[in-house]
Parts: C-alpha cells; sequence; structure tokens
C-alpha cells in the first residue's frame, strides 16, 4: 500500500511535461534560444527521471 507521500508527485511529472513541450515550442517560435533551450531540456528530463525514481520507492 502506498503512503500519501507518493501523492504530491502524481502531479509532478505531467506538469514537468509540459513544461518540457513548452520548452520545444518556444523554441520553434524563437522565443527561447538554441542555447537556452540546450541548457533546460536535459534538465526537466532529468526532473521527470528522479520523480520516477522517488515514485518508485
Amino acid at each position: 500500500m502506498r503512503n500519501n507521500s507518493s501523492s504530491g508527485f502524481r502531479h509532478l511529472i505531467p506538469i514537468l511535461l509540459i513544461l518540457l513541450a513548452l520548452t520545444f515550442l518556444l523554441k520553434a517560435t524563437d522565443t527561447l534560444s538554441a542555447p537556452v533551450v540546450a541548457v533546460v531540456w536535459p534538465i526537466l528530463l532529468g526532473l521527470i527521471g528522479l520523480v520516477k525514481l522517488e515514485e518508485a520507492r
């Protein structure tokens, strides 16, 4: 049985995925520069991985 501490992470992955998609959308519209996107998207993917690891515990 899962405890309530993992319920806070349930909404975090969709939020991070939306931020990742928004990053690429802003790059496609030339709102963000390529160097910014090159830094942001690996960070967001890393955060998604950390959340998934925490959920697995």
